[in-house]
């Protein structure tokens, strides 16, 4: 109901009331398109082929061979909330199909025209064609031959919605972006669907994006989605937590698919290959998405998982009816979910945690058995015990490789080339050792370890610390060819856990108690922490001024609330302070300026916006390896990526994924870029541009290397016409409110009394 003139309530129109609920549920391109394939994978299809024209500007088609419209369904088939998959509220609660409203094909008909092709089983060969009308009643049909399944076209998207129209025009090459990577979600999760999305420019030919096979596994259109290079970094995730293992109430929890190795080559510069599925369902999960990420770069701080993670749950445990789309979601039992998630990836990320290489060293990690029990030639060792065979001395080398840490549980010493095969018995028997609990017997198996020197190198203390009991948790270290020989090579040296599984027969549970112990302490310091942030964040909200200066994005946050950029050109020069600063005032506030910060921000910006990159032809073209997303990115953007010096070339008859080759790569200063920067920018583009002028991190880093040296230093004097200069140019800035290596610009000062 809506006011009158004269304030009386009126029912709102039929025809009004039905474009007002279909401009929520088809929003842009990519959701029209979804709405079609989740009908035809409730239809049961097999094979589903998505065809645009036009990247869905002209057209869009969605062919499936699923189980097709009934003929008493042809007349209410796009009437709003008719359906075939409930029939009260009810039903929604344990709801196992996508679509259950019954607003799709109705609001794609308010939105756009549309035709349905069908024909079921029993009709087959021989289909029919419907077309309706914008309020979703049939308004014609035709016989026409057509296999068992649906084909639904639509033409003209948002023809009669000017303004979305025009959005659409505007960002057609981002849209279409955006609807490849959601196809992308449903062909991961799909089993048993060949799932393909095509595309055909004016006067061009169709160019396939998408495209899995049937018979394929989950890792295999994982990988055939985020690139083949991918395939060697990924790691296998399986985990069920019983409803007995979690909550006494709660469903059980199954957790499957793939996510990266915690190594920094396995990573994303961008968290733009992270998908969850809950039930089949691609869905926005944040709170799971933010565990993952936090998990992963604990070990990788500077990278981003890439991850397709399928959770099974009880359809009565979660709510998906919150959002016209469907994707955001309620779980009833969300702790109990997020902790099982949290057990699947520590046993993922474990085996990688504090592992490094040795140079010229061959290693072999291999976890302990499940039923290893304490090792015969370290027993007497541990014991204190002398040993016939530790009497001949080993004989030194001259490479020794030593390897000094100060981790906890990890044996320091220094390691030759070749060591007795005893010496090497008891290397690779310590890490699955039985260690007495006492203290006592712990320093008698180091004095033991003392008498028994590794090697003999001049000048070095070989005497290995045998730190505490957590060694019972490191890995072995397998020497492959100790078993031939009787003087064997060390093959390895590891630091770090491989797996937290403790071989004692007695555990000893006052390590954990005291790591329990000690992560509720650190858990009330960020509490306290995050308290004093919001304090101070209030105290300088009140008080207008920005209290931390090492914090930029707080100094940012704060000036934002205070000034705009239009306020710099209103701002009055009054004066350098210490040949460094500049005075300003703005009313009756004072901001004091760096003004080594403020030229340098102005200068990086104009190298970010005009520089000119040089490039390096290559002798041979390289095809780039890429995921379809990432290759569309590069296709849709080739001009930017021609002013950032990558020169690529389109063959749009190629394979998907391998259509793009790098002919020549660009350099600065003598500094050739690599693909890796290629592939970062192209992330960084796939994301959305900051900026009007987007570059790769190397080449930002050179540019505020260049503006910093270019700019005015301090120590400086300045001109009141120059220091005028400075402040004025800040308000013509992009972000004038750091510079580019994170120093603060301005700072409030000081507030004048009336």
């Amino acid at each position: 109901m809506t006011a009158g003139a004269d304030g009386a309530l009126r029912p709102i129109g039929a025809d009004s009331v039905r474009r007002l609920c279909a401009g929520q549920v088809i929003v842009d391109l990519a959701t029209s398109v979804k709405e079609l394939v989740e009908n035809s994978l409730d239809a049961g299809a097999t094979q589903i082929e998505v065809r645009l024209r036009d990247s869905g500007l002209t057209s869009i088609t969605v062919v499936d061979n699923g189980q097709g419209i009934a003929e008493a369904g042809h007349a209410t088939a796009c009437r709003r909330h008719w359906t075939s998959k409930i029939r009260s509220f009810e039903d929604v609660e344990g709801v196992a199909t996508f679509g259950f409203r019954g607003e799709a094909l109705s609001s794609l008909c308010a939105v756009g025209s549309v035709t349905v092709t069908t024909a079921t089983r029993e009709t087959a060969p021989m289909g029919v064609q419907l077309e309706y009308a914008a309020d979703g009643e049939l308004a014609a049909q035709t016989a026409v031959a057509r296999e068992r399944g649906t084909t639904v076209s639509v033409t003209g998207l948002f023809a009669k919605w000017p303004v979305r129209l025009q959005d659409l025009r505007k960002n057609i090459r981002r849209e279409y972006l955006r609807l490849v990577a959601l196809v992308e979600q449903y062909a991961i999760v799909s089993d048993g669907v060949r799932l393909t999305l095509t595309n055909q420019t004016r006067g061009g030919a169709a160019t396939a994006a998408v495209r899995t096979q049937p018979q394929a596994d989950r890792l295999a259109r994982t990988v055939a989605v985020c690139g083949a290079a991918l395939r060697p970094h990924l790691a296998s995730l399986e985990h069920r937590a019983e409803g007995a293992t979690t909550t006494a109430a709660g469903p059980p929890i199954a957790i499957s698919g793939h996510v990266s190795k915690a190594t920094p080559e396995a990573g994303r510069s961008a968290a733009d290959k992270q998908y969850f599925f809950v039930n089949g369902r691609p869905c926005d999960f944040p709170r799971a998405k933010r565990l993952v990420n936090e998990m992963y770069r604990a070990h990788c701080p500077t990278r981003f998982p890439v991850y397709a993670i399928s959770i099974a749950i009880d359809a009565r445990s979660i709510d998906v009816n919150l959002t016209p789309d469907k994707r955001a979601i309620l779980v009833r039992h969300e702790p109990q979910l997020l902790d099982a998630l949290r057990h699947a990836l520590t046993r993922v990320f474990e085996p990688d945690e504090s592992a490094f290489s040795v140079s010229r060293v061959q290693t072999q990690l291999v976890p302990p058995p499940d039923d290893a029990g304490p090792s015969e030639s370290a027993a007497p060792a541990a014991r204190g015990a002398p040993s016939e065979s530790a009497a001949p001395a080993a004989r030194a080398v001259a490479r020794p490789v030593t390897v000094p840490t100060t981790v906890p549980g990890v044996v320091r010493c220094s390691v030759a080339d070749t060591l007795s095969a005893d010496t090497s018995s008891l290397l690779k028997s310590s890490g699955s050792a039985n260690h007495p609990s006492s203290s006592a017997n712990s320093n008698s198996a180091a004095a033991a370890a003392q008498k028994r020197p590794i090697s003999s190198v001049p000048g070095e203390d070989q005497a290995p610390e045998i730190a505490s009991k957590r060694a019972t948790s490191r890995p072995q270290v397998v020497d492959q060819q100790s078993s031939k020989n009787s003087t064997g090579r060390l093959p390895a040296m590891v630091i770090g856990s491989c797996r937290n599984r403790v071989q004692n027969d007695a555990p000893d549970w006052s390590g954990v108690r005291q790591r329990m112990q000690a992560k509720r302490a650190r858990e009330a310091q960020r509490s306290r922490q995050q308290q004093e942030r919001t304090e101070a964040a209030a105290d300088e909200l009140e008080h207008g001024g920005v209290g931390n200066a090492s914090d930029p994005e707080r100094a940012h946050a704060a000036l934002a609330r205070l000034i705009h950029k239009r306020d710099f050109g209103a701002m009055e020069v009054v004066g350098q302070f210490n040949r460094g600063f500049i005075i300003a005032r703005l009313g009756a506030d004072l901001y004091i300026v760096d003004q080594h910060a403020s030229d340098e921000k102005h200068n990086f910006e104009q190298l970010q916006q005009q520089a000119v990159i040089s490039s390096q032809p290559l002798i041979r073209p390289q095809t780039l390896e890429l995921n379809v997303v990432d290759e569309g990115v590069a296709i849709a953007f080739q001009d930017v990526l021609l002013r950032n010096g990558f020169h690529v070339r389109v063959t749009e008859d190629a394979e998907p994924g391998r259509r793009v080759a790098l002919l020549s790569q660009p350099f600065i200063d003598q500094t050739l870029f690599t693909e890796q920067d290629l592939l970062e920018l192209i992330g960084r583009l796939a994301a959305g541009p900051e900026s009007a002028a987007p570059r790769c991190d190397r080449a930002r880093r050179m540019f505020a290397s260049r503006a910093c040296r270019k700019s005015i230093m301090i120590g400086d004097a300045l001109t009141h016409a120059q220091m005028r200069a400075v402040v004025h140019r800040l308000g013509a800035l992009d972000h004038p409110w750091n510079c580019p290596h994170g120093r603060p610009t301005m700072r409030h000062l000081y507030r004048l009394p009336p």
